[in-house]
C-alpha cells in the first residue's frame, strides 16, 4: 500500500502564505485598513501618512496638539488596533 500526504487544499495554501511572509503582510494591511474605524473620522483626516516596519506602527499626523492627545492613547489605540485584527500585529506606536 503506498502512503499519500494528503492536506485540504485551503490547509496548503495558508501554509505557504505563512511560509513566505504573506499572511503577516495581510494582517498589516488589515491593521492599517482598521485606522479610521479606530480613531474616527476627523483624526484619520489628519493622518499623514501610516505604515508598520516591524512591530511598529509610524503615523505621521499634520497637529502638533494631535500628536500630544495620541501620544496619551498609544497603549489604548496600539490594544484597539491589535483587537480589530484579532492578533498582536504591533507592539508600539511611533508619532511624528
Amino acid at each position: 500500500m503506498r502512503k499519500t500526504n494528503t492536506q485540504a487544499l485551503g490547509e496548503a495554501i495558508k501554509e505557504v502564505m505563512r511560509l513566505n511572509g504573506v499572511d503577516e503582510k495581510i494582517d498589516e494591511y488589515k491593521l492599517i485598513r482598521s485606522w479610521e474605524k479606530t480613531v474616527g473620522p476627523l483624526i484619520s483626516k489628519h493622518t499623514v501618512e501610516i505604515y508598520i516596519s516591524g512591530k511598529t506602527l509610524f503615523v505621521k499626523v499634520d497637529s502638533s496638539p494631535l500628536k500630544q492627545e495620541l501620544l496619551y492613547s498609544r497603549t489604548k489605540l496600539m490594544e484597539d488596533l491589535n483587537q480589530q485584527v484579532g492578533k498582536t500585529v504591533i507592539e508600539e506606536i511611533v508619532l511624528k
